[in-house]
């Protein structure tokens, strides 16, 4: 009978000998078990005498643990579609070609395991272990690495950067491209003379720095968890950037569901240690009078803030549920304590290194850009507003390399106390 190889797609001619048994593929060396004789009838059963002897030669029939294996992956729900894996937590598929590798499940974001070395009869399942804090490619030792940890998805970030560029420049070129023309078109007529109106220009370029904002802010998050699961389980890749805004969404919602948290919580805690109501003051702009709220207040804000990267690692790892919970919350740095408290004031000083270079570079160097691109956005001057752009996409670039470094810094601590994390399933 004449068939596929589910894995590799290669037509085969299969003896009817081995209808309804587990053979290994001869151009993939993948095994798969064949149908029964009543399941395979049809035209495309028709048999090929001339390819079962080359058959016979090249495929042997599978040993018992081999067989063994298939049947306890077919129970687990492995899949037999080529290139595609099957969570053993939810089920769901998920693409990946590469079976020697662990990946992460594309639904439910736990491990799903790899089989390690060639062919079917590799047994040796790779576990998401703990690795140790000291050890090699822990925490306390990767950590200093983390700084170049972006670099391997360089080509990602530059890609951000170019689209924050042509988002804008296109749409400018286009508007004074066509003012241009109609300038032109002028030429012989009572309008000859005038020149093209570019005013709409300025305004159109604010939407559009407006609109990117907001989707790269939502971009970065979804990197950072993607980032903080994947190093947990022991990858040392960065991921690419994902610009799907069907996949950006659940990252977004659960990041504004912690900003609330927050913004409640802080509240609170003014409500409690302070006499003026905070919002009226905010509104107001009167925010000196904060730094006379008194140290109960500062305590307080400073407790809220020091929970943070731990409800960030309970999103990557488990829910917004999870990660809103003070007694996971409490727990889980409770059994990690002091080497969770390195990574807060770590998150401090690199966090604070990155907010004044950031700012630096957007405040002395990108927003001078934008006044001279507003003055000549208007006049037709592309090449202010090329280099104003240029500049934008530079910030981009920088901004999304900074959240990769403390995405990664998450990331390794878990890999090295995930067991002691009250988050996920396991």
């Amino acid at each position: 009978m004449k068939l596929r190889c589910p894995r590799c797609e290669k037509k085969l001619s299969i003896a009817d000998k081995y209808a309804g048994r587990a053979i290994r593929c001869p151009a993939c060396n993948r095994g798969f078990t064949v149908p029964k004789l009543e399941q395979a009838a049809g035209p495309a059963a028709e048999i090929d005498l001339a390819g079962l002897a080359a058959l016979e030669a090249g495929t042997q029939q599978l040993s018992d643990e081999e067989r063994e294996l298939i049947e306890a992956q077919a129970a687990a729900g492995e899949s037999t579609e080529p290139g595609v894996r099957v969570c053993p937590s939810c089920g769901a598929k998920t693409k990946s070609a590469d079976t020697s590798v662990e990946i992460l499940c594309s639904h439910c974001w736990r491990a799903i395991p790899a089989t390690t070395g060639g062919g079917l009869g590799a047994k040796k399942i790779k576990k998401a272990v703990e690795i140790g804090a000291f050890s090699k490619g822990g925490f306390y030792s990767e950590i200093g690495n983390a700084v170049s940890y972006p670099l391997s998805a360089f080509s990602s970030i530059m890609t951000a950067a170019l689209w924050a560029f042509l988002a804008g420049v296109v749409p400018v070129v286009f508007i004074t491209g066509a003012s241009n023309v109609m300038t032109f078109s002028n030429v012989g007529t009572s309008r000859e003379g005038e020149a093209a109106d570019l005013s709409s220009i300025p305004a159109i370029l604010t939407m559009i720095f407006s609109a990117e904002i907001i989707f790269f802010a939502a971009v970065a998050i979804h990197s950072f968890f993607d980032i903080v699961r994947s190093t947990g389980i022991g990858e040392d890749g960065a991921p690419k950037l994902s610009w799907a805004p069907a996949t950006l969404s659940k990252s977004v919602v659960s990041y504004l569901v912690l900003l609330a948290y927050l913004g409640v919580s802080i509240y609170v805690v003014g409500f409690l240690t302070i006499d003026f109501d905070m919002i009226e003051t905010a509104l107001s702009g009167d925010m000196g009078r904060f730094l006379k709220a008194g140290t109960p207040f500062f305590v307080g804000v400073a407790i809220v803030v020091f929970l943070v990267p731990m409800q960030l690692i309970g999103m990557s790892l488990g829910n917004v549920g999870q990660a809103m919970n003070v007694l996971n919350v409490a727990k889980s740095i409770g059994k990690t304590h002091v080497h969770y408290v390195f990574l807060v004031l770590l998150l401090a000083v690199f966090g604070s290194l990155f907010v004044g270079g950031f700012g630096g570079l957007l405040f002395s160097w990108f927003i001078p850009q934008v006044s001279e691109m507003v003055e000549g956005s208007g006049k037709g001057a592309l090449g202010k507003v090329a280099v104003a752009l240029l500049a934008w996409g530079v910030v981009m670039a920088c901004f999304f390399y900074g959240s990769y470094i403390l995405a990664r810094m998450h990331g390794l601590f878990v890999r090295s106390f995930r067991k002691k994390l009250m988050f996920g399933t396991d």
